[in-house]
């Protein structure tokens, strides 16, 4: 039988979601093995049958990836597939989340649609072409991340170990459309420092809940002035969030300090190095005391060419899988991976699932398109020279 079939891809993708690979996003985490080791396992076991090169990838003090290797028939740059193993946390629904459950075609459970339904997809089609005693034209390196929803540790350290790319695919649910550009980001925090003094008598302090107040509306009006300068086809216009704030210190004491936490989405065209730099430079105002962190994360915005031609013939493949002949390129909002890739090798991001359904209550995805996006990568892996 081949490895290219609902039932098997519902077999593994249910095992993968039982696995909590939960990424602790900055909190604290007391287990003594990785995030992702239970799954690292699960994978390397997969592929143990196989002339295949397994190796774990060290990321960091708490997270690792799992990188295979296939030879191809002939030597040259890799094709490089890559998913993520880790997951956002399911504190709103942790009764159910790794309890994986088959309803209708689908598969709930957290993770499945973000992003363990790519990274399955993948492993079947790679074992696609063990099972038919064949080797894919060019190597391929199948890359299993760890880290990708909180600092991108996974990927980072793949990049630096410089293997020598031909092209790569990005797993993340993109609805089988192939994503050429997308979103770079900058997150930091912005603290606003005032005076304390007692609430009878406020006009004693100089209020930094109130400083926090004009620089959300200074970021307002630098997000619209970003707007009208940067323009994509693919992508919507930059966006800057405040996603957290924490001020003052007291119930009866003028806050003597107020931190934002920012989020700042940078489109093709835009460096997020600059970018930031122009932002910290309009913030610079008088009568507010501003200073701002160091960033957490800085990514590049994704911008492969429509022109490229690894791109096309994804596409092509895309169409022929899906039997959609109007399927166009698309862009998305949010950030993948693929950033770290982006002027190192043809990049595109390609997964099966909505981006809807990543991160939310009852998260799922369509069996049939995990089955599909096999194809794709198959055909994918066994194109080209």
């Amino acid at each position: 039988m081949s490895p290219i079939c609902v039932e098997r891809a519902a077999r593994l993708l249910s095992d993968l979601v039982a696995i909590r690979t939960v990424n602790p996003m900055g909190r604290p985490y007391t287990s003594r093995e990785p995030v992702e080791r239970q799954a690292v396992e699960y994978i390397a076991e997969l592929f143990r049958p196989y002339d295949v090169a397994v190796e774990r990838l060290a990321a960091s003090p708490i997270h690792e990836s799992l990188l295979i290797t296939v030879a191809g028939r002939q030597r040259g740059p890799h094709t490089l597939l890559e998913s993520h193993l880790d997951t956002v946390p399911a504190d709103d629904w942790p009764e159910t989340a790794f309890s994986p459950r088959l309803c209708d075609g689908r598969l709930y459970g957290r993770g499945s649609c973000d992003d363990k339904g790519s990274l399955v997809a993948m492993i079947l089609a790679v074992l696609e072409i063990f099972e038919a005693g064949d080797r894919p034209p060019l190597p391929v390196a199948l890359l299993a991340a760890g880290d990708e929803e909180y600092a991108q540790t996974g990927i980072r350290q793949f990049v630096a170990l410089d293997y020598p790319l031909a092209r790569a695919v990005i797993g993340e649910p993109t609805r089988l459309q192939p994503i050429l550009q997308h979103k770079g980001v900058i997150r930091w925090e912005i603290t606003v420092h005032g005076r304390s003094a007692h609430s009878s008598q406020p006009e004693r302090g100089r209020d930094a809940i109130a400083g926090a107040v004009s620089v959300i509306q200074r970021l307002a009006e630098h997000q619209r002035r970003l707007g009208e300068r940067f323009v994509s086809r693919l992508v919507t216009a930059p966006t800057i969030t405040v996603t957290m704030i924490h001020g003052g210190r007291t119930c009866n004491a003028v806050a003597d300090q107020c931190t934002l936490s920012v989020d700042f989405r940078v489109i093709p065209g835009m460096s997020p190095t600059e970018s930031r730099d122009e932002l910290i430079s309009w913030l610079a105002t008088p009568g507010l005391e501003v200073s701002h962190s160091e960033a957490q994360v800085i990514a590049s915005p994704l911008a492969t060419s429509p022109d490229d031609p690894f791109a096309l013939a994804a596409l092509e493949i895309c169409r022929r899988v899906t039997g959609r002949d109007d399927l166009q390129f698309g862009g998305a909002p949010y950030g993948t991976d693929a950033a770290w890739l982006a002027g190192r090798t043809s990049a595109i991001v390609l997964g099966p699932g909505g981006i809807e359904h990543a991160h939310a209550v009852d998260e799922h995805i369509e069996l049939a398109d995990v089955v599909s996006a096999a194809q794709i990568y198959h055909q994918i892996l066994m194109s080209g020279s």
